[in-house]
C-alpha cells in the first residue's frame, strides 16, 4: 500500500500567483513640430517597429491626434515613453 505525506502537499489557496505588472498602452500623442520621417525613426529606434508599422502609427497619430505605439508591462512602456520623449515627441502611458 502506497502512502503519501500530505503534509508536503501544497494547499491551491496557499499558492499564491506570479505578480504581473498592470498592462499599459504606450500612446503617441501628434504635435506641429517633429516631420514624419523624425517620428517614423523614433518609432523604429524606440520600438523596433518595422517601417510600414512605425508609418501607420504616425499617420493615425497625425490624423486622429493620438495613437497606440505599443501594448506592454508597465514598466517597458514608461521607459519606451521616456525614450519618445527624448527623441523630443509628445507621449503618454495609460494602464489599461
Amino acid at each position: 500500500m502506497n502512502k503519501t505525506n500530505k503534509t508536503n502537499l501544497k494547499h491551491p489557496k496557499h499558492q499564491t500567483a506570479p505578480h504581473r505588472e498592470p498592462m499599459c498602452q504606450v500612446v503617441l500623442h501628434n504635435d506641429d513640430i517633429n516631420n514624419v520621417e523624425h517620428v517614423v525613426t523614433s518609432l523604429r529606434t524606440v520600438f523596433a517597429h518595422n517601417i510600414e508599422l512605425a508609418a501607420k502609427i504616425m499617420l493615425e497619430a497625425h490624423q486622429q491626434g493620438r495613437s497606440i505605439a505599443e501594448v506592454e508591462d508597465e514598466t517597458p512602456a514608461v521607459e519606451h515613453r521616456d525614450q519618445l520623449r527624448a527623441y523630443g515627441l509628445s507621449a503618454t502611458v495609460e494602464r489599461i
